[in-house]
Parts: structure tokens; sequence; C-alpha cells
């Protein structure tokens, strides 16, 4: 992997690494494995859409209502501790621009109905 280099306070994480440390059960309280599903799918738009259940199987947590319901748990665990925004769910988590950019993966969420044009252009800063 290369090198980048940054200007000003911008740091890079790996979106491969975030998405095996999300299912690393050594990892918790579960709202920190949250974040980091968050963060390791994340598209342009600091949006990380799931299928139905898929968010509780990359947790660990299994399958099935009772799986989602630990997940949803997790989830709100997260949002109480703002590692993610009020707006996201078992289908979307959803970061803020602040704290997070990319400039690969979709410009679009299908969940929320949002895409790069309702958020006023392109999110990526140029350094």
């Amino acid at each position: 992997m290369s090198r980048f280099k940054f200007a000003g306070n911008f740091g890079a994480i790996h979106q491969p690494e975030y998405r095996r440390m999300a299912g690393d059960p050594n990892i918790n309280p579960r709202a920190f494995r949250v974040h980091f599903a968050a963060l390791g799918w994340a598209n342009q738009i600091g949006h990380a859409e799931f299928g139905p259940g898929e968010l509780a199987q990359i947790l660990g947590i299994g399958y099935g209502r009772a799986a989602d319901l630990a997940a949803n748990k997790a989830v709100t665990a997260a949002k109480g501790m703002n590692l993610i925004l009020p707006q996201s769910g078992l289908r979307c988590l959803v970061l803020p621009h602040t704290l997070f950019q990319t400039g690969k993966g979709s410009v679009v969420c299908k969940f929320h109905g949002v895409s790069i044009n309702d958020m006023g252009g392109s999110p990526v800063v140029s350094l």
C-alpha cells in the first residue's frame, strides 16, 4: 500500500481493516464495532448501506429477529456515544462529513434517498 501525503489535520484509514475490526468479537462494547462498520463501508457521502440482517452478520451476532434486535441495540449505543449520526439505523450507518471523506464508492444512499447533489456537490475536500 502506498503512503499518502496530507496537508493540515488530515489522516487516512484503511477501510478493509475497519471492516475486519467490525467483526472482531474481542472488541467491546459492540458500539465501537458499529462505528468501525460505518467507517469500513462508508461511501463518498459517508453512508454505509447494508441489506436486511447484514449488519448483525457483520457484527458476528447471527441471523434473525433476535440478532437484529441486538444489532439495533448496538446502533443505538453508537448513536448515544456520537460515533454515528442520529439518522443511522440497521440498514444505513451515517458518518458526518467532518469525520469521514473518500473519493471512492457510491455517491448515493438508496436507503435514505439522498445523493451528492442533495449535499451541495462534492463532499471531498481538496488538499
